[in-house]
């Protein structure tokens, strides 16, 4: 009895492993993108897959990006957003860091005209938060 007792826990374990390594090797990042004006509109919460091409997002009637995740060649730990502005004011795109081991989770992250990017922690959505952001949600732009 104790062997088939420590076998099941064995495998229960085992399965555990499996299920956590597939939730840490995900590459969808929900990020939180703030233009952060003055009664402004509010920050948008997008799903982005890291290493997927460049999506043209819209934020709000007046808000366009053109967004991008990009894992570091260097070091795996770290992911840097790329983001252009399209509307209202265009601004060239710049390379921020929003996952790294020295940046806490949740984290707001600035552009240098002052849009605020972070990598939300956790799984959980929000309904109505959340616009998902893919291959065939949204159309390739240029950064």
């Amino acid at each position: 009895m104790r062997k088939i007792f420590w076998s099941a826990s064995v495998c229960i374990a085992l399965v555990g492993v499996a299920f956590a390594q597939i939730e840490a090797s995900s590459s969808t990042y929900l990020l939180d993108v703030d233009p952060a004006r003055y009664a402004g509109p509010s920050g948008q919460r997008i799903a982005l897959r890291v290493d997927d091409q460049p999506r043209h997002v819209i934020l709000s009637a007046q808000d366009e990006i053109c967004l991008q995740l990009l894992r570091s060649v260097a070091d795996g730990e770290v992911i840097s957003a790329r983001v252009r502005v399209l509307r209202p004011e265009p601004h060239d795109a710049v390379v921020v860091r929003v996952v790294a081991p020295d940046i806490s989770p949740g984290t707001f992250r600035s552009t240098p005209w002052g849009m605020l990017l972070r990598v939300v922690p956790g799984t959980t959505t929000a309904s109505g938060l959340v616009k998902t952001v893919g291959t065939s949600d949204a159309p390739v732009c240029t950064l």
